[in-house]
């Protein structure tokens, strides 16, 4: 079997630097939603073709976090919680999650949780973006 039979395909990952700090920039207060090991910033997907993409994620994990393992498993983590939960983020959102520390000693369990706790704030901030 070639490719990866699961993971976040392309179009669903923020992955350039302008991409990233469009949404931080334009998060405002609006468009943060925060549990205590994630911290979600949210912005109207850019994308230009299709007026209600599914929602993309990009993640972020400062040193504070850990060394590179702890970095590297913690953004995993919130990878995999984002494929399986996806469903529950609206369509035509763009995601930054941004880690805090204590998230690698988590299991995809928990991560999970705190994304479906998360899911109804991110989708009310979400209809608060649109109407700006």
């Amino acid at each position: 079997m070639r490719g990866k039979p699961f993971g976040l395909p392309r179009t669903q990952r923020i992955r350039k630097r302008p991409e990233f700090v469009r949404i931080q920039d334009s998060a405002g207060n609006v468009g943060r939603v925060g549990t205590p090991h994630l911290l979600f910033l949210l912005a109207r997907s850019a994308a230009p073709d299709d007026p209600r993409p599914p929602p993309r994620l990009g993640v972020v994990a400062s040193r504070k976090v850990g060394p590179a393992v702890a970095r590297n498993r913690a953004k995993r983590l919130v990878r995999e919680a984002f494929r399986l939960n996806q469903a529950l983020l609206p369509r035509g959102l763009d995601i930054v999650v941004i880690i805090r520390p204590g998230t690698h000693a988590l299991g995809l369990d928990e991560v999970a949780a705190e994304l479906t706790r998360a899911a109804p704030h991110v989708a009310r901030r979400a209809r608060a973006l649109e109407k700006r």
